[in-house]
């Protein structure tokens, strides 16, 4: 009766440890990892540049929208028009011509260090040909045509929430057919300034 009460009470001993593990396993909180939704960020940018249309320069306007998908990527849509009309001299007569255009964009940071950072934006998107008369205010849309184009930023982070950048690329169109004007009066190198506003 000894014997039995003895090795009862070794098993018992020898149990507690398991038994103390056993505890901790079921009241210990859930670890696993939990998948968290993307952290995505809107912005919105202002600017402008200079571009060719007929190998004279013009003034143009841009504006972009979208998210920060991450640190690296954007991605949105934008809207761009030359506010500094070219005179056809090809035209029979007097006219000047501009662009409006608008698509997607998508942007991809390769180089960031401190507040420093150089991208590379592409845009694809359409347009029109926008053509006004000597002496008519109002304009007219006479042409549609595609449009891309590929260009380098060199980034600035002013605050954490203004960004400031300045690059410039090359442009090209597709589709451009009036009044003895072709793809090659548009295509054109670019340069340009934007002041992008982001959440933090």
């Amino acid at each position: 009766m000894n014997k039995i009460k003895i090795l009862t009470a070794v098993c018992i001993l020898s149990a507690m440890p398991a038994l103390a593990e056993i505890s901790e396993l079921s009241t210990a909180p859930d670890t696993a990892p939990v998948s968290e939704s993307p952290d995505l960020k809107a912005f919105i940018s202002f600017g402008g540049g200079n571009a060719l249309i007929l190998k004279d320069g013009t003034i143009t306007l841009t504006m972009r929208g979208g998210v920060k998908l991450s640190p690296s990527f954007n991605a949105g849509i934008w809207a761009s028009t030359v506010i500094d009309d070219v005179r056809n001299y090809d035209a029979a007569n007097s006219e000047f011509i501009d662009y409006k255009a608008m698509g997607l964009l998508a942007e991809y940071k390769a180089f960031s260090y401190k507040d420093f950072s150089i991208s590379a934006p592409v845009e694809l998107g359409c347009g029109y040909v926008d053509v006004k008369d000597e002496g008519v205010e109002d304009s007219q849309a006479k042409d549609g045509f595609f449009i891309a184009d590929v260009a380098m930023h060199f980034n600035y982070q002013v605050t954490k929430s203004l960004e400031a950048s300045l690059g410039g690329g090359y442009r090209m169109f597709l589709g451009v057919d009036y009044n003895n004007l072709g793809n090659g009066d548009f295509d054109t190198p670019f340069a340009e300034l934007l002041f992008t506003w982001s959440e933090f």
